[in-house]
């Protein structure tokens, strides 16, 4: 039989290395092709696979004497017919226990030398189990076993090395991009610690300056509420500093603080404010950022007390309020602006809150049917020592 002409040995080159950038193309996009079309993962990645290996072994054809045997013996025909099943049988039972070797969780538990190792060897295995029968069906001569068993060992140990170098290439990339990550996170973090820093650390100076000056007055006129006050701002301060280094506080914890807050207002201007505060059991052990409510409340007395001369109510109420926690912060200064210009304190609970419960609360300015700032938190954090 008449071997192949000029021409069409340049037209199967030609073919091969056409194939060749296809069956590249298409491997670099292995994960997307037929996503949008096959919902079946299994059918799809077999399509896939298929006409990968398809694609390569056209153009890995040249390389093949097999090749030109059968085509100088059947003609075009059927050689290209023997391609197609071929890479077929190679999808079906070589590229599929491959795979399940690949993604089982079990085995990805182990090292990366042994699961590429045990990959390699099924590898062989099934590339060998394959080719010989299709072998014999197609050259029908048992004596190109040797080199049958021999090629098939070398393309197996050659894709088992391109796989192994991929992966480890994959790992290294996962790895740093993680690394990555971590360290965006960790900036993150600190950056985000230096902004609350900044925020409990920021105490209203007026307040201080006032509460001396009530403590250097009463020092000369009623020791006791002197001593009283004196405590009292020092277990504020105590409770500004954060030795802990916590960014939460429990509920329990805030209500007492803002309690010291009011006590100190009440010894200054005794009669003229009463406060009560109520809060759910509970709630006591959940957290919220520290020094929340403090800001709410010298804002209360601020527009309240200081503003009218009046005697000021004010009521705190904490309680739970599905899916999280309501804060109620109620007075009966006068009424809230329609447009709502926040200063420092209030500006510090927003911030806070966006720091720590981003996208997770809702602050409401209300006026009726009562004077109050609600703050419902749509996430519960739980204080485990204290659960």
């Amino acid at each position: 039989m008449k071997g192949p002409s000029t021409f069409e040995y340049i037209l199967l080159v030609t073919a091969c290395l056409l194939f060749a950038l296809a069956g590249l193309y298409l491997l670099a996009n292995f994960s997307r092709l037929f996503r949008g079309t096959i919902k079946n993962e299994l059918i799809r990645k077999n399509l896939a696979a298929w006409i990968i290996i398809l694609c390569i072994s056209i153009a890995m054809s040249p390389l093949s004497g097999g090749f030109f045997y059968l085509l100088e013996k059947y003609g075009w025909g059927w050689t290209i017919t023997g391609q197609l099943i071929s890479s077929l049988a190679a999808t079906l039972f070589i590229y599929n226990p491959v795979w399940i070797v690949v993604e089982n969780k079990s085995l990805k538990q182990l090292s990366f030398i042994k699961h590429n190792l045990i990959t390699l060897s099924v590898l062989i295995v099934t590339t060998i189990a394959v080719n010989i029968p299709l072998s014999l069906w197609m050259y029908g001569e048992p004596t190109v076993m040797k080199y049958v068993i021999s090629n098939s060992i070398y393309i197996a140990v050659a894709t088992g090395l391109v796989y192994g170098v991929i992966n480890y290439q994959a790992i290294e990339r996962k790895r740093k991009f993680d690394q990555k990550e971590l360290e965006l996170s960790r900036l993150r973090e600190l950056k985000t610690k230096a902004e609350l820093d900044a925020l409990h650390s920021k105490i209203n100076p007026h307040f201080l300056y006032n509460a001396l000056n009530s403590i250097a007055d009463l020092s000369v006129t009623d020791g006791k509420k002197a001593r009283k006050m004196t405590i009292a701002l020092a277990d504020l301060f105590r409770y500004s500093i954060n030795y802990s280094d916590h960014n939460y506080s429990t509920v329990k914890e805030e209500l007492d603080m803002s309690e010291v807050y009011l006590q100190i207002e009440k010894i200054r201007f005794e009669d003229q404010l009463n406060y009560s505060i109520r809060n759910e059991e509970v709630v006591s052990n959940y957290l919220i950022p520290r020094f929340l409510l403090q800001p709410l409340v010298e804002n209360a007395v601020k527009h309240g007390l200081k503003a009218t001369g009046k005697m000021t109510e004010i009521t705190i109420e904490v309680k739970k309020d599905d899916p999280g926690l309501a804060i109620i912060v109620s007075d009966n200064g006068p009424a809230f602006p329609d447009e709502i210009n926040p200063g420092y304190g209030v500006k510090s609970v927003f911030d806070k809150l966006d720091l720590l419960f981003p996208d997770q609360y809702a602050v409401q300015f209300c006026n009726e049917p009562a004077k109050q700032v609600v703050i419902h938190i749509n996430k519960l954090i739980k204080n485990e020592p204290g659960i």
